[in-house]
């Protein structure tokens, strides 16, 4: 189990108004602050942090805490609570990540670790609720026009009462954590009715055999097609194809293939497939259920010949966030075509951390996102 701990925070100048990075396209690219940028610049941002703190240009919170940030919609308070995260120090123990991926110790005291709780009968979505109206605000502003809180948690009861339920819940960060000291994490519990997934679409590109009229012959083994009524450059047809995509039949398993031209199929599996004897099907029956699962063994593997998709940085495969970027990607030509998914609906994700297994490399994405450089772990404490 890990265990989450408070920790002496490196509170840097941040702006009224922290503002999206000017490579926002990048998938999960940090917002803009007066250091976030810098650091996460430098070969090695923890030492560049260490020399920050000796030279006072961020200040170090007198009492080790745990604090909070809580994140709005963009209609600000009028819009609904806030999702809530529980900014610690998560400790080289915890549990294994939920997400396969390239591990960036350089970054564990600068990034958070986004880090998803179990969290079935709200336990830990109560008692964040409860810290928030005892909590002392550090800072007010916005992201991405949304309001943002950062609170401290003083030392309390309330806040033992968070570590002892953390202790006991399975915790899953998206990505690794340093393995030789506590990392900066952002728990957030999976009850928070406020949070919810994105998915990150798959494009190729190329692949010099392939040809769009026999992938269409040989994919029909593994799934019908159907034709969409809207081309997708436009919004209507984006949104129009989201919706037919989202609103299949439950247990009914589909993706968007996006051609050029604005062109655009759904793909939906058929039922009853014999997926345990593909050798790039995964071995857990859980994993084999996931969309993006049956999308690498099936259709980039069997039909198209990929070999191993669903390794991080494929030179033929490529994350893309959001439709309208991969259509955009496949009308420019940088794509041959693309696949557009369902994001994995909560009760998966739940399922996945609750068999121990780990989802390929950007899975998903957690809405609403946490801003970085609130504050900093301070790697000398």
């Amino acid at each position: 189990m890990a265990r989450v701990l408070p920790f002496s925070a490196l509170l840097p100048s941040l702006e009224s108004h922290l503002e999206a990075d000017d490579g926002a396209a990048a998938f999960n690219a940090p917002p803009r602050s007066s250091f976030i940028r810098p650091l996460l610049d430098r070969v090695d941002p923890t030492a560049e942090l260490g020399r920050l703190r000796a030279a006072g240009a961020v200040l170090r919170d007198a009492r080790p805490s745990l604090y909070l940030a809580e994140v709005y919609s963009t209609a600000g308070r009028l819009g609904g609570p806030p999702v809530r995260f529980l900014l610690c120090a998560l400790t080289p123990d915890a549990a294994e990540p939920l997400e396969t991926g390239a591990y960036r110790p350089r970054s564990a005291q600068v990034e958070p670790a986004l880090t998803l709780a179990a969290d079935d009968h709200g336990v830990l979505r109560d008692l964040l609720a409860e810290a928030a109206e005892r909590s002392s605000v550090v800072w007010q502003g916005t992201f991405e026009g949304a309001p943002v809180e950062l609170r401290r948690i003083e030392p309390s009861p309330v806040s033992r009462r968070i570590q002892a339920a953390l202790d006991e819940a399975p915790l899953r960060p998206l990505a690794e954590l340093d393995e030789r000291r506590p990392s900066l994490a952002a728990v957030v519990p999976l009850s928070d009715p406020g949070l919810h997934f994105e998915p990150v679409h798959r494009a190729i590109c190329g692949l010099e055999t392939f040809d769009e009229d026999t992938f269409l012959k040989l994919v029909t083994a593994y799934a019908r097609i159907y034709d969409l009524e809207e081309p997708l450059t436009s919004p209507r047809g984006v949104g129009m194809a989201n919706e037919r995509l989202a609103t299949l039949v439950r247990g009914h398993h589909a993706v968007l293939l996006v051609l050029p031209g604005g062109r655009g199929k759904i793909l939906r599996f058929r039922q009853g497939l014999d997926l345990a004897h593909l050798k790039g099907a995964p071995r857990n029956p859980t994993l084999r259920s996931l969309d993006l699962a049956l999308l690498n063994a099936l259709v980039l593997r069997t039909v198209l010949g990929i070999k191993d998709p669903e390794e991080p940085n494929h030179p033929q495969v490529f994350a893309v966030r959001g439709t309208e970027s991969l259509v955009r990607g496949v009308e420019s030509g940088m794509f041959q075509a693309g696949f557009a998914l369902n994001p994995p609906p909560l009760w998966e994700v739940r399922a996945v951390m609750e068999a121990a297994q780990t989802l390929p490399s950007k899975t998903l994405r957690v809405e609403p996102a946490l801003p970085a450089g609130l504050l900093f772990l301070d790697p000398e404490a």
